[in-house]
């Protein structure tokens, strides 16, 4: 309210532009749900981070490709992220958003040296990184409501059971997550270790 109408749009570029700079997510979505809230917040945040994660990619493909080749050459994680990528670029993609394995804004970069197409990187991005995103924005909000000077009708409690609840459910989805991307990247290191023998 106090940044006027216009705020939320203010906001997103300023979200965009920071992104596009590999600047942490984090701080940047809890202040989308501490100025904003629900589900303004989420709507802001989502879209932002998602318009920055379309820029981050197309500029690896094009303009930025032989820097971002140099900084991830003999990077292990990559290498494995990017194997997996290659033969299951949404599912990889969808997952590792809910279990980032690699920083948000970074990892727009590193996906663009893959052969993902951008309809699959760009979908599975705005589904996976939303439950996170929305969980952070409940945060900032339930935040924003406590201090308040007049506070809250609901007792602390209640807010404090819905955040743990979250807290929860994400570290659930998140740990489901890891462990689907780490068999998917197994799986295909014994493919190709698999392959490298035939050959011989």
């Amino acid at each position: 309210a106090e940044l006027g109408p216009l705020g939320p749009v203010y906001f997103f570029v300023v979200y965009v532009v920071a992104e596009c700079f590999a600047l942490p997510a984090m701080p940047l979505t809890l202040s989308a749900g501490y100025l904003f809230g629900l589900p303004v917040g989420c709507v802001v945040a989502l879209l932002a981070g998602t318009t920055a994660a379309g820029i981050g990619f197309m500029l690896s493909r094009t303009l930025l490709r032989p820097q971002i080749s140099d900084m991830v050459a003999g990077n292990e994680l990559f290498k494995n992220i990017n194997r997996a990528v290659e033969q299951q670029g949404f599912k990889i993609i969808f997952l590792l958003r809910l279990s980032p394995l690699l920083p948000f804004a970074l990892s727009n970069y590193f996906y663009g040296l893959s052969n993902v197409s951008f309809i699959d990187f760009l979908s599975a991005t705005a589904l996976g990184f939303a439950p996170g995103t929305c969980g952070l924005i409940y945060f900032a909000t339930t935040a924003r409501t406590l201090l308040s000077e007049g506070g809250s009708s609901e007792p602390w409690y209640v807010y404090a059971a819905g955040a743990a609840v979250t807290a929860i459910l994400l570290k659930v989805v998140s740990d489901v997550a890891k462990q689907a991307v780490d068999e998917a990247i197994e799986a295909d290191r014994a493919a190709s270790a698999q392959s490298s023998i035939r050959v011989r």
